[in-house]
């Protein structure tokens, strides 16, 4: 454990978050490029003998060591000339004795791909620490990855705001969503952070999939419209295996949908007819063909006329849907003005009553509640809720069929519309065939078999189509199926029983460090960490200074202690853990804190250094009353050379 003792407060700050400032990690105070440093590394600085002297150069240099032993030194100018802050110097080796050999290498740090490409220093710091930093759920992306600058507030307490709150002060423009649980849970190495990514992963092929099917479903659409079909028992959106029904295409004969199939049968016996009985000379054909003709022309007829009324139907089918939207909407609004009416009169109000009520008689202003009248009993404000519920059910229904109506009627008109010109080509062919000369062939007849052979071939590619993509929604539909279902086991809220043990064991540490520092305001046992937020909380809320729930600011730091080091005992006895074992706390007895609280808590620390963890301890208090607190404890102390820690570089 090592102590900064330095009656100058801003020294030792300053040596803290130059440790932090060599990592690059001073995002975790701010998004701010400015070096978090006062005028004593960047302007002027004062130093031990009284002097004072401009800062030329400045720089942080720092040597770090991971659990394989390996060794890395990062130096990072503050002020220079000609040298950027972003900027990092650094030199790896197998021993520290070896870094002043080794070739330096220069990454960037605090730049767009800092965490991630090959010269980023955090990349390469997340990979000297031995940590994979997962991709975790963004507000503006769908997912980012989980910075470092989210995970070192965990490790580190500054003076100026790291103690104003139980739990530690996350940055937020990294657009981390849950941050605080998030950087929890990997340093806990839970496996929740672990099944959020395959929630993610498995949301994503979910999406895929819709998108398949929708693409499938509106390429086959598109191809039977194209000739004038419909696809029909096919579903829009994904389903299962047992749910699956394979589509069939209609085309529309006379006054009905007949299956595609059946009319490519009455289309080849009818060209097969044609074949055998051969095409006829135009003088001969004439009778036939004015008899066709009118035909036609009759055909053209009806069908012009059946198109009309389906425009009117379909006219009257849009007016039909505005008024139910109008309707619902204006449900909408008097469901919520009755349902606020009986809150109020829930909570006792009696005021205003009568003039928005509608069991009130807007003549007599008497109440009709369970009153006769001549078409009945009026009814009462819950009756009328009730109806108004059941009126919207209605509506929505009748709004939905109205559009399933107004979708087929637009169908049935594109085949009229199709049937239309098809009749209107034969009447035009048998017209000129009339007009022709006779020794020719029949000009409708040759026509007609050339439609027919047309139609037969692009109706069989058509069917082709609808197999082929059969046989792709049955695929869909069992993926369907898989994905659905990991997503049931991974929406499962409760922690897997290894991660139950690890915060169970961070709540045990964290009940018996507030016990054992003196936690006066509350009982210690009614505190606990939230299994789901991972933070502090009385009763179900989060824990915060409020004295009206009798929380007092010195209890607030006693929990923050407990807080820090409860996750560090979790995390080392973690199979997965990524704690960086370090603790930085600058100034930890705040507002006061009873000396045998912060004694309890040093000796708290002792322990956790003792296992590992390198602690940090910066304080400015006085050497006789820091010495009381450290009595019997294994410390290396780092005072002030007189009342400044800093002094200048020997030339």
């Amino acid at each position: 454990m090592n102590v900064i003792a330095a009656p100058n407060s801003f020294g030792k700050s300053t040596l803290l978050q130059g440790i932090v400032y060599a990592l690059g990690l001073e995002g975790m105070f701010s998004s701010s490029r400015k070096p978090p440093f006062g005028p004593a590394l960047l302007t002027v600085a004062d130093f031990p003998d009284g002097t004072r002297s401009p800062v030329r150069e400045s720089w942080v240099s720092l040597t770090i060591a991971n659990e394989q032993g390996a060794h890395m030194r990062c130096k990072r100018f503050v002020r220079g000339d000609g040298i950027d802050p972003s900027l990092i110097m650094t030199w790896k080796s197998g021993s520290r004795a070896e870094l002043d050999s080794v070739s330096r290498v220069d990454m960037f740090v605090r730049q767009p791909g800092a965490a991630f490409r090959e010269l980023g220093f955090h990349r390469e710091l997340a990979d000297f620490l031995g940590w994979d930093l997962p991709t975790v759920p963004g507000f503006n992306a769908a997912e980012v990855s989980l910075y470092l600058e989210a995970l070192f507030p965990l490790f580190y307490v500054e003076q100026k705001s790291g103690w104003s709150g139980v739990a530690p002060r996350m940055p937020t423009y990294l657009g981390i969503r849950d941050v605080l649980r998030r950087s929890v849970e990997y340093v806990l190495g839970l496996s929740a952070l672990e099944r959020l990514t395959a929630l993610a992963a498995v949301k994503s092929e979910e999406d895929e999939v819709k998108k398949r099917w929708q693409s499938a479903s509106d390429r086959l659409g598109e191809a039977a419209k194209g000739l004038n079909c419909r696809v029909f028992m096919h579903q829009e959106s994904p389903v299962t295996p047992a749910r699956r029904q394979h589509c069939v295409i209609e085309v529309m004969e006379s006054d009905s949908w007949v299956p595609l199939e059946h009319q490519i049968g009455v289309w080849r016996q009818r060209l097969g007819e044609m074949e055998r009985d051969g095409v006829e000379p135009a003088g001969e054909h004439t009778q036939q063909a004015r008899e066709e003709l009118s035909v036609a022309e009759t055909s053209v007829r009806e069908i012009g006329g059946r198109i009309r009324l389906i425009d009117e139907q379909l006219n009257l089918s849009r007016t039909d849907s505005d008024a139910l939207m109008s309707r619902s909407a204006s449900l909408d609004v008097e469901r919520n003005r009755l349902a606020d009416l009986r809150k109020l009169r829930n909570l006792g109000s009696t005021l205003g009553i009568g003039a928005v009520s509608n069991d009130v008689c807007p003549t007599c202003g008497q109440m009709l509640d369970g009153r006769e009248t001549a078409t009945g009993v009026a009814a009462d404000l819950d009756q009328t809720l009730a109806e108004i519920e059941a009126e919207r059910e209605t509506v929505r229904a009748a709004a939905q069929s109205a559009e399933r109506r107004r979708a087929t009627l637009e169908r049935n008109r594109s085949s009229l519309q199709a049937a239309l010109h098809g009749a209107m080509r034969q009447s035009r062919a048998l017209r000129d065939e009339l007009a022709g000369p006779s020794a020719v062939p029949s000009r409708a007849q040759v026509q007609q078999q050339i439609l027919l052979a047309s139609s037969i071939e692009r109706a069989q590619r058509l069917l082709d189509l609808a197999d082929e993509a059969d046989e792709y929604f049955d695929e869909l539909a069992l993926r369907w199926q898989d994905v659905r279902d990991r997503l049931a086991e991974l929406r499962d809220g409760t922690l897997s029983r290894a991660d139950q043990q690890i915060v169970s064991r961070m709540n045990s540490s964290f009940q018996a460090q507030v016990r054992d520092y003196g936690l006066r305001s509350v009982p210690p046992s009614d505190l606990s960490i939230d299994e789901s937020a991972l933070i502090p909380v009385n009763d179900g809320v989060e824990l915060t200074f409020d004295l009206s729930m009798g929380i007092s600011a010195s209890d607030m730091i006693r929990t923050k202690w407990a807080y820090y080091l409860s996750l560090f005992e979790a995390a080392i006895s973690a199979p997965r853990n990524r704690h960086a074992r370090l603790l930085m706390l600058d100034e930890p007895r705040q507002q006061e804190t009873d000396r045998r609280s912060l004694a309890a808590f040093v000796k708290r620390l002792e322990m956790s250094a003792a296992s590992g963890c390198q602690v940090l301890y910066a304080t400015s208090e006085d050497r006789r009353d820091l010495d009381e607190v450290l009595n019997n404890v294994e410390v290396w102390m780092l005072p002030a050379s007189g009342p400044h820690l800093l002094g200048p570089v020997a030339s």
